[in-house]
């Protein structure tokens, strides 16, 4: 009893870490973005004509197209968390139940 108890808050707190990271990637996707656009190098990533220079030294990223295109891996990486979430809880549920079952069945019919 006391390992299974252990091995349930287990998978549910693996299963909140995993939403909360999904949820803060899925959150941060722009700003992740920006990061990695930044540590790349802007005209890298969105072409040298995409990048407008101020004078004051700030810059216009003019390429809303490459902007998602750089941000669409941290969604998938957000979704990807969402479902191993909701998939590690499913195969536990669905082996606590099969397990409940046959202990409760091997009681109430003996071989």
């Amino acid at each position: 009893m006391v390992r299974s108890t252990v091995c349930t808050v287990f998978i549910l707190s693996q299963t909140a870490v995993l939403l909360a990271a999904s949820v803060a990637t899925l959150w941060w996707s722009q700003s992740l973005m920006f990061r990695l656009t930044h540590m790349v190098g802007e005209e890298r990533t969105l072409g040298s004509g995409n990048v407008i220079r101020l004078e004051n030294g700030a810059k216009l990223l003019t390429n809303p197209s490459a902007m998602v295109r750089w941000m669409a891996p941290f969604w998938f990486l957000g979704v990807a968390q969402i479902t191993a979430a909701v998939t590690l809880v499913w195969l536990w549920r669905s082996r606590h139940q099969n397990t409940v079952g046959c202990v409760e069945s091997a009681k109430t019919h003996p071989v």
